[in-house]
């Protein structure tokens, strides 16, 4: 009787195979070619376009979280300014498509970076910092990645639920974290010679609830004057944003080759002319113009010179006779 009842429910769900074999019946038929692609519908054969690699940077602080402080520069200010060269720079390959977390002067919590990854599928979550060291001769950029760490085990949570969590944190992308940041450290320490950036693997808080890949990168020591004066002077071109890039690039599969920056659109269009076109004819030349103008201007006759008895007759100005 029970077996009659199911077989008469998923008759009415439409999920029964039908003699053809297709599996899909009604609906999920329709929903299926729907789904698919324009390209596929129409070839079944053609390959399909590769999605890009998608790289969400975050730029470390913001808000009343400050960060560090050097002389004159602030950490939240700097990550925003580094955040955005670095994704002007990967914007240059079509195949890349970087995401910064906020692009304001906004505060966010850890949670809300780590969202702003999980949401949109990322392969590789960067957040970007400059540290303060109490050493004084504290200098250059530093790499960390998450720790492994087994999550807290809620009151009643079962074992299953905390080996869940555990395969959903950084700790199965330890390799992969490492591997990025290696290779990372490698092109930070061909900029200068005999300097070569440490690489921590430590609890990061900014990176415990990402999903995928990811990497705390400083770019340099905010406290110390020598790196202050080179974070100030950052520019898309700088050789350490030009190596992160590379190592995005490096760690998504990709050739290395950034293509020249595409010029702005005050760079070719030509500047306008402030001057007024001038006339077809041909111009007057200025011995003509002069010419022109003494003659048409009307000849004065010159006075009578008065006689000496006039002029001393005449009352100086200002007095009446």
């Amino acid at each position: 009787m029970r077996r009659n009842i199911l077989i008469i429910m998923a008759a009415a769900l439409g999920l029964l195979v039908h003699p053809g074999g297709d599996a899909l019946a009604g609906p999920a038929r329709e929903n299926a070619r729907n789904q698919a692609s324009p390209t596929q519908a129409a070839k079944p054969g053609a390959p399909r376009e590769a999605a890009p690699f998608v790289v969400v940077i975050d730029p470390g602080h913001g808000g009343r979280d400050a960060g560090s402080r050097g002389a004159l520069l602030v950490e939240k200010d700097f990550a925003l300014r580094a955040a955005g060269m670095l994704a002007a720079l990967l914007a240059r390959r079509p195949e890349v498509k970087a995401i910064l977390t906020r692009e304001a002067d906004t505060e966010m919590t850890a949670v809300q970076r780590a969202s702003v990854a999980n949401y949109n599928a990322a392969a590789l979550f960067l957040t970007l910092h400059a540290d303060a060291s109490w050493r004084p001769g504290a200098r250059g950029p530093s790499i960390v990645v998450a720790a492994p760490r087994r999550p807290p085990r809620v009151a009643g949570e079962a074992a299953r639920a905390v080996a869940f969590r555990w395969q959903r944190s950084q700790n199965i992308h330890l390799a992969s974290n490492r591997r990025f940041a290696l290779n990372l450290q490698r092109r930070f320490a061909a900029i200068r010679a005999n300097e070569k950036p440490p690489v921590h693997i430590l609890a990061v808080r900014d990176l415990e609830g990402a999903r995928m890949p990811a990497a705390y990168v400083s770019l340099g020591v905010i406290s110390t004057p020598e790196d202050e004066a080179r974070l100030s002077e950052i520019a898309e071109e700088d050789p350490y944003l030009t190596a992160l890039a590379r190592a995005v690039l490096k760690f998504a599969g990709l050739t290395e080759d950034l293509p020249p920056k595409p010029p702005t659109p005050e760079e070719t269009t030509p500047p306008e002319s402030s001057q007024a076109p001038e006339s077809p004819g041909q111009p007057e030349s200025p011995a003509l113009s002069e010419s022109s103008e003494t003659e048409a201007a009307p000849s004065e006759s010159p006075r009578p010179e008065p006689d000496a008895s006039e002029a001393q007759d005449a009352a100086p100005p200002g007095e009446g006779r």
